[in-house]
């Protein structure tokens, strides 16, 4: 499959990373962006110019990572997109003809789910229960969605699998 983006989001700990790159190494030839990946890097290189600023700092890392995807995507490219998106922040994807094939899948477990995610021993970044809670509140916004294929994934862990499963069989067959 080319020429397309899959755009996997969710709240703070509902698996974005692990999903996006299960779907990445299903998908032959595709190229995985991890938005968190620059936005860690920018924070660690220059953390005193941006604290108190990392939503700004976030926003910034985040159009340049969907217009990249973009761009690959016109190229002919597979690209799978692991980020927290809200559905306002879909512009550099969608604004300008030609847009890319979009897909988005969007990983709402429950909120004590992606509570008790976040402090999981295997998490990398620092418990941030607050932004668990403010993150899963903002990405109910996706179930109002209309003009863009969105899939909600809202069960479980183990459903949200199986429901992945699915779409990445939809995705596969896809021309």
């Amino acid at each position: 499959m080319g020429a397309h983006v899959i755009l996997i989001t969710g709240p703070r700990a509902s698996g974005k990373s692990t999903f996006a790159a299960e779907v990445h190494r299903e998908l032959a030839s595709s190229v995985l962006l991890h938005v968190d990946e620059p936005f860690h890097q920018v924070m660690d290189q220059n953390r005193e110019q941006w604290t108190g600023r990392e939503v700004e700092l976030y926003a910034i890392i985040l159009r340049h990572e969907l217009a990249l995807a973009r761009d690959l995507a016109l190229a002919g490219t597979c690209v799978v997109v692991d980020g927290t998106v809200l559905p306002d922040q879909l512009t550099p994807l969608v604004d300008d003809p030609p847009a890319p094939d979009l897909s988005v899948v969007v990983l709402l477990l429950s909120l004590e789910d992606c509570l008790a995610n976040e402090h999981r021993t295997t998490r990398t970044v620092p418990v941030r229960e607050e932004k668990v809670t403010t993150t899963w509140h903002q990405m109910q916004e996706w179930r109002l969605v209309t003009g863009v294929p969105v899939r909600i994934l809202d069960g479980n862990e183990a459903e949200c699998r199986r429901a992945l499963a699915a779409v990445l069989k939809q995705l596969q067959q896809a021309p």
